[in-house]
């Protein structure tokens, strides 16, 4: 322990299972942690993506993994069917690809940057048009598939999970922020439920007021509509370059 982040209180609003080890990190600097994990996540078993899977021998060469979530449900549905997985493995980043690991998938392709329009621009330049399927939640952003169309590339986009709003926590969120200093925020849709559960005033105090610490450009972007005043985020997207990116904001204070 360091006790860089000694006497801060800060907020952690990723989902549960994954808040763990960004809590950890945060606590071995000395921080006290909150955690109110403002999503849930849940498998999408339908008819169309069932037989989207079923075919993915005929329709797909490489699969594209772009958030941890995906891999978890994907992971899932390969077990509940039965399937052998033939196509080659692109993951966006270290995360994502260490977890694919953890289930025994090899990984073809990581970009150098962990984004997805890099994911899109390196893999073209590297491997050219391929076919791709695309392996996704309802929310996941447009940017791929809009970067795969204007390439023209052959791509089939598979949804297996759908993002929900912890509502169950909004209570304790408005009890929670009002004693933080920092907000670590993982994603778009923690920014969108974390305005939507509290109150006109509590929001309005709280973006002047707190440091947001996002874990890359899309969620800084969300967080900068929502009218954050101190916005902060890695060059890198780890929970890792986070931490280490507010105590840096901190030093220069």
């Amino acid at each position: 322990m360091t006790n860089l982040l000694l006497g801060k209180n800060i907020l952690v609003t990723r989902e549960a299972t994954q808040a763990l080890p960004l809590i950890h990190l945060l606590e071995d600097e000395g921080a006290t942690c909150y955690h109110v994990p403002l999503l849930c996540f849940e498998a999408i078993f339908d008819e169309e993506n069932r037989r989207q899977l079923l075919q993915l021998d005929q329709q797909a060469d490489w699969l594209f993994f772009t958030s941890a979530k995906a891999v978890l449900f994907f992971d899932q549905y390969v077990k509940k069917l039965g399937l052998t997985i033939t196509q080659k493995i692109a993951a966006v980043g270290e995360k994502t690809s260490k977890l694919l690991e953890s289930h025994h998938y090899t990984i073809d392709f990581q970009p150098t940057v962990y984004r997805g329009d890099n994911m899109v621009k390196e893999f073209l330049y590297t491997y050219g048009k391929q076919r791709i399927a695309l392996i996704a939640g309802e929310k996941s952003r447009p940017e791929i598939p809009q970067l795969l169309n204007a390439a023209d590339v052959s791509f089939e986009k598979i949804i297996i999970y759908r993002t929900i709003k912890n509502e169950a926590e909004k209570k304790s969120l408005q009890r929670t922020v009002t004693h933080v200093d920092a907000v670590f925020f993982t994603s778009p849709s923690t920014v969108e439920a974390f305005q939507q559960f509290l109150t006109i005033d509590q929001f309005e105090r709280v973006r002047k007021e707190l440091v947001a610490v996002a874990i890359g450009e899309t969620t800084a972007t969300s967080l900068e509509h929502a009218q954050f005043e101190t916005i902060i985020y890695p060059g890198t997207y780890t929970i890792e370059n986070m931490v280490i990116t507010y105590i840096n904001y901190l030093k220069k204070r």
